[in-house]
């Protein structure tokens, strides 16, 4: 009897040890579907997320001419929580043409395409839904550089000799339909009106329509100006940077002034009218006098010879 007794209690014993070991894992399985619920099903919502494209495997011997988008806007339903939890400034998607020809190719954008930042949500929608890709053949080309003279004066002010330019010959690269057709590539000297009578090198970089390259990129060029300069004394009346100039009295109220021009220039009434002396009066009171370094405005082209050291009053009047 007391060994039946005995074995009956360390039966209930083990079944009392069984007991909290059920609930700890009906209480899991309750959690974890409760979690589930709070992540997939509850609060679904819709959000709309802006992701940046990147392009590879376009074939060598083609270009993309048009087509390519830099961004895409994505529309997508899924738990709040992970919704919330996307980092949008980092989104981005790269986008296979390998299978691209030449002329038009549509290249789908589906939601089974996007990346695994995109798995855990239904894709609603893609904005564009597509990319139209238009590509054309990769042509090479040697075409002539042609110099072209820009002056900042007037034409014949300044004369340019002996222009030469290295290399002479450039290799364009680009889409057929375009290099085709380009028969020299400008290279643009800009002339400094006041290099007059010396012999000029600079390096020009070429100026190529999109999508087309130059090799190399730039060219050396060199020129004589052959036109002179020459000095011409102007005698400038001194105005007042104001607009109640009538307030004011400039002492002396003239300067004269050297200035180097162009040779072509020299005897060109509106040219040499274009140099302008003037004051900036201080904050004054009524008949104070104050000493003013003057101003001077001078054209494309002129050259000040001997700016005045000396200061000239300004005098505030009652006027």
């Amino acid at each position: 009897m007391k060994s039946f007794k005995k074995q009956d209690a360390g039966g209930d014993k083990g079944r009392l040890g069984r007991a909290p070991h059920a609930l700890s894992m009906l209480l899991a399985v309750l959690l974890a579907s409760a979690m589930w619920y709070a992540v997939s099903v509850r609060d679904r919502l819709e959000a709309q997320v802006e992701v940046n494209i990147d392009y590879y495997g376009i074939p060598p011997n083609l270009v993309v001419t048009d087509g390519l988008v830099s961004k895409i806007i994505v529309r997508l339903r899924g738990p709040e929580t992970l919704l919330r939890s996307i980092p949008r400034e980092r989104l981005n998607e790269a986008v296979d043409l390998s299978d691209i020809k030449k002329g038009v190719t549509i290249v789908p954008l589906a939601g089974d395409e996007l990346g695994p930042a995109f798995r855990a949500f239904e894709v609603v929608d893609i904005q564009p839904p597509r990319i139209v890709v238009k590509a054309d053949t990769v042509l090479e080309r040697s075409v002539p550089v042609r110099t072209i003279v820009d002056s900042p004066l007037r034409g014949g002010a300044l004369t340019v000799e002996n222009v030469s330019v290295s290399p002479a010959t450039v290799i364009l690269r680009g889409p057929e339909s375009v290099v085709s057709t380009i028969s020299n590539v400008p290279a643009t000297i800009k002339l400094d009106p006041k290099a007059a009578g010396t012999t000029v090198q600079q390096s020009i970089t070429l100026d190529t329509p999109s999508l087309v390259t130059a090799s190399p990129p730039s060219v050396r060029v060199r020129y004589t100006i052959t036109s002179g300069r020459t000095v011409v004394s102007r005698r400038c009346r001194i105005s007042v940077e104001t607009d109640a100039q009538h307030h004011y009295t400039v002492s002396p109220d003239e300067m004269t002034v050297l200035v180097e021009v162009p040779e072509a220039l020299a005897k060109s009434a509106s040219y040499l009218q274009q140099l302008e002396v003037s004051v900036l009066p201080p904050a004054m009171d009524i008949d104070e006098s104050r000493k003013v370094k003057p101003r001077f405005r001078l054209p494309e082209g002129m050259t000040l010879l001997n700016p005045p050291t000396d200061d000239v009053t300004v005098t505030r009047t009652k006027k």
